[in-house]
């Protein structure tokens, strides 16, 4: 099997960086990504590397609200806030009463709604997907699944897809009007060797 994008198509844009497990842009075009020491780094676009901050343990999604603020995934403290000039704080440990075992990606609605995987221990059937609103206030929405870990939005932000990694596949959730979700549905299965990130293009290809 050919791949549809030949990586002679590829150009190294930036390195130097340890162990980027994800990215995300900010609106002035810089680019940003976690370290597995738990550096985050700002990437400018003529591929300069900053480090900004360092949180200490592994970094995994980074997620921008739509106020611009930069929300980071680290399992060692939690779900941290960085600002730009490189303070963090810890937003959330926990959602409501469930204690976040290991926080893995999360993605913002335009309203503001933070939603985020809790992956849990690998093949131990404790992940969740959460949701923080606005003010803070964490639920649980989902679960338990296996390794929870990406998450896409839907341009009409109608449809979460989250990978459920240990399992091989990608769930669909529709969202209701207030956050919460409907009834769940596999759409995907077999995706082959232990799916992650997710992300849709123009047309809504997955």
């Amino acid at each position: 099997m050919s791949p549809e994008i030949p990586i002679q198509n590829f150009a190294i844009f930036a390195s130097g960086l340890d162990h980027p497990e994800c990215l995300a842009f900010d609106r002035d075009g810089n680019l940003w990504a976690g370290g597995e020491a738990g550096q985050v780094y700002r990437i400018d676009p003529k591929g300069q590397v900053t480090t900004v901050a360092n949180l200490g343990g592994f970094c995994a999604g980074l997620a921008f609200s739509p106020k611009d603020e930069l929300f980071v995934c680290n399992p060692g403290l939690g779900i941290a806030q960085v600002h730009r000039s490189g303070k963090f704080s810890v937003f959330a440990g926990s959602a409501g009463e469930h204690k976040i075992v290991c926080p893995n990606f999360g993605v913002f609605d335009a309203a503001g709604n933070y939603y985020v995987t809790d992956s849990g221990n690998w093949q131990k059937g404790n992940g969740y997907l959460l949701r923080f609103s606005p003010d803070g206030a964490g639920r649980v929405l989902a679960g338990p699944f296996g390794y929870a870990n990406g998450l896409a939005l839907s341009a009409d932000e109608r449809s979460l897809f989250m990978v459920e990694s240990d399992a091989d596949r990608v769930w669909r959730f529709p969202l209701r009007a207030d956050g919460s979700v409907g009834q769940r549905e596999i759409y995907i299965d077999g995706v082959g060797r232990f799916p992650a990130g997710l992300a849709l293009d123009a047309v809504g290809n997955l």
